[in-house]
């Protein structure tokens, strides 16, 4: 599992960012996100980022849980643990 929180003030850059990281997992916040992805799609996710952002501006955290570590993750209030979005392909 990934955790994905970042500060961009540029509209027209955090937008893109958002679209990057949707195709990888689910927003739980506005600008946090959680990606349950194998480290194959999170080295593509993570180089995705790295292109989307601009160095000397923008800042992105990206937390990579183990399983033992996912398993400890806390929900408050009326946060709850993000399923894995469900597909069908016809």
């Amino acid at each position: 599992m990934h955790w994905v929180c970042y500060g961009i003030a540029d509209d027209r850059r955090r937008q893109r960012l958002s679209d990057v990281l949707l195709d990888f997992g689910t927003r739980v916040q506005e600008s946090v996100f959680q990606c349950r992805i194998d480290p194959q799609l999170a080295e593509e996710m993570l180089s995705r980022v790295k292109r989307t952002i601009e160095e000397n501006t923008d800042k992105v955290h990206v937390l990579a849980l183990c399983d033992a570590c996912g398993g400890k993750v806390a929900h408050y209030g009326i946060a709850h643990e993000v399923s894995d979005p469900e597909y069908l392909i016809l």
